[in-house]
C-alpha cells in the first residue's frame, strides 16, 4: 500500500508543466543592415586608337575572356613602315658624313691642296713680274695707264687666288672642326629618335588587354577608318568585382571602412538556392541622394567566381560597428506575444529548490542569428538564466515547471 508522501510527491510531479529551456546571455549590441546591392565591374576600360589609320584586324568577339597583353585590334602600319624606311636611310647618311668628320683629311687631298698652293704661288710671281715690268714702260711713257691698271688688277688677282688656296690647305691639315663634327652627332641622335618615335606609332598600331578581363562591346570594324582617340572595343576586368549599396542616412556613419559585408546571390531553380560571397567595405562616398537622403558604400568580394556578373542584383548584410554596451539577447522561442504584451519566461528555484516559471514583460529589439535582444521596464533577467523555449505556451506565473531539457 502507498504511504501518504509518495502519494503527494506523485501528485507535486504531475503538476509541473515539462518545458526546455536555454540560457540569456549578454553579446555587444551589433546591428546588421540588410539592403539590395548592384554587381559593379572592378574596372571599365574603353580602348581607344593611339595612331590613326584604317581597321585591319579585330582579333574578339564579344563575350570574349581576354587574357592580359592579348592583341585585340591591328590597324595598318604599311605606310608607317615606309616613313621608317626612309629614316633608317636618313641615318645611314648622317653616320656616313660623321664617319668622314671623325677619319679627317686624307693624305691625298691635303697633297692635292699643297700643290695647288704652289700653283697659286707662282701664278703669284709671274703676274708680280709683269707688273713690275709695266710699271717700268709706264715710267717711260711706253705704255698707258690702262694697260698699268690691268697688269695691277691681274697681280690682285692671282694674290687672292693665293690666300685662298693656302686656306684651303690650313683647313685640311688642321682636320674637321670640333662644331662641325657635334652638329653631325646631333643630327644623328635626331634621326634615331626619328625612327623610335616611327617604331612606337607602329607598335602602337595593335591594341593590346591592360588586364585579364572580359570583352563586352565592339565599337569599331574592319576597314574602318579611326582617328587618334576612337573607341574601338570596351573591356571590364576579371578577378575581384564590386558591389554597391546605397546605405540610409541614419547608418552612414556606423558602417566603417574594412568591415566585412556578406554578398547574397539567389539563383532561381527548383528548389531556389542561394550563394553567399564575403566581402569588405573599401569605399564610402562622401555625397548623397538629396531625395532618398543615401550615401554609395562600395564592397570589395575578392573572390566572385563565375556567378556574380556586373549588373546583378544582390542582397548585401552589412554589420555596423559595435557599441562598448552589451545587451542581454534570449532565443527567439522565449518570446510568447499577445495582443497586450511581449513576455519572457525565466525558471527560477524557491526556497524549497523548487522550479517555477516567472513572467517577465519584455521589448524586442535587434535579431543577431536566432538570438533576440530584449529590454526591460521593471523586472529584468540576468545573464546566464534559464528562459523557457519549449513549452512556454501553458505556462501561469509561479507555475512549477520540470526541466526536460537544456539547449546549449
Amino acid at each position: 500500500m502507498t504511504s501518504p508522501e509518495i502519494v503527494w510527491a506523485q501528485k507535486k510531479f504531475l503538476k509541473a508543466v515539462p518545458v526546455g529551456v536555454a540560457q540569456a546571455v549578454e553579446l555587444s549590441s551589433e546591428t546588421k543592415i540588410k539592403l539590395p546591392g548592384t554587381v559593379m565591374a572592378w574596372s571599365t576600360t574603353r580602348l581607344a586608337a593611339e595612331v590613326e589609320g584604317r581597321v585591319e584586324e579585330l582579333l574578339f568577339n564579344e563575350g570574349d575572356t581576354i587574357k592580359k597583353g592579348a592583341p585585340l585590334v591591328r590597324i595598318r602600319t604599311r605606310p608607317m613602315q615606309l616613313q621608317r624606311n626612309m629614316a633608317l636611310f636618313k641615318k645611314r647618311l648622317v653616320e656616313t658624313r660623321l664617319e668622314e668628320l671623325l677619319a679627317g683629311t686624307r693624305l691625298e687631298t691635303i697633297a692635292a691642296a699643297q700643290s695647288s698652293v704652289e700653283q697659286a704661288e707662282a701664278r703669284v710671281q709671274l703676274a708680280e713680274n709683269e707688273l713690275n715690268r709695266i710699271q717700268q714702260l709706264y715710267q717711260d711713257g711706253v705704255l698707258s695707264l690702262d694697260d698699268f691698271d690691268k697688269a695691277d688688277a691681274e697681280a690682285d688677282e692671282a694674290r687672292a687666288g693665293l690666300n685662298e688656296k693656302e686656306s684651303i690647305l690650313k683647313e685640311y691639315q688642321a682636320g674637321p672642326r670640333i662644331e662641325k663634327i657635334k652638329q653631325e652627332r646631333a643630327n644623328l641622335q635626331a634621326a634615331e629618335e626619328q625612327i623610335k618615335i616611327i617604331e612606337d606609332d607602329i607598335n602602337r598600331a595593335t591594341i593590346h588587354a591592360p588586364y585579364n578581363g572580359y570583352i563586352v562591346k565592339k565599337e569599331t570594324e574592319v576597314g574602318e577608318w579611326l582617328e587618334k582617340g576612337d573607341p574601338a572595343v570596351v573591356l571590364i576586368a576579371s578577378g575581384p568585382i564590386k558591389v554597391e549599396v546605397h546605405i540610409p542616412q541614419s547608418h552612414f556613419n556606423s558602417v566603417k571602412l574594412r568591415s566585412s559585408a556578406l554578398i547574397i546571390l539567389e539563383t532561381y531553380g527548383n528548389p531556389p538556392t542561394q550563394k553567399t560571397f564575403k566581402g569588405k567595405v573599401i569605399e564610402k562616398i562622401r555625397l548623397g541622394d538629396t531625395l532618398s537622403r543615401t550615401f554609395p558604400v562600395r564592397i570589395k568580394v575578392s573572390r566572385p567566381g563565375a556567378e556574380l556578373v556586373p549588373g546583378m542584383l544582390v542582397r548585401v548584410e552589412l554589420a555596423t560597428s559595435k557599441s562598448k554596451n552589451k545587451t542581454l539577447y534570449v532565443p527567439k522561442d522565449a518570446l510568447v506575444r499577445t495582443p497586450k504584451e511581449i513576455s519572457v519566461w525565466v525558471v527560477r528555484p524557491d526556497k524549497d529548490k523548487r522550479m517555477k516559471a516567472h513572467k517577465i514583460i519584455v521589448r524586442p529589439g535587434s535579431l543577431v542569428d536566432s538570438m533576440v535582444a530584449i529590454f526591460f521596464n521593471k523586472k529584468k533577467i540576468q545573464p546566464g538564466e534559464w528562459v523557457v523555449v519549449q513549452g512556454n505556451e501553458r505556462l501561469k506565473p509561479k507555475a512549477l515547471v520540470n526541466i526536460i531539457h537544456k539547449i546549449e
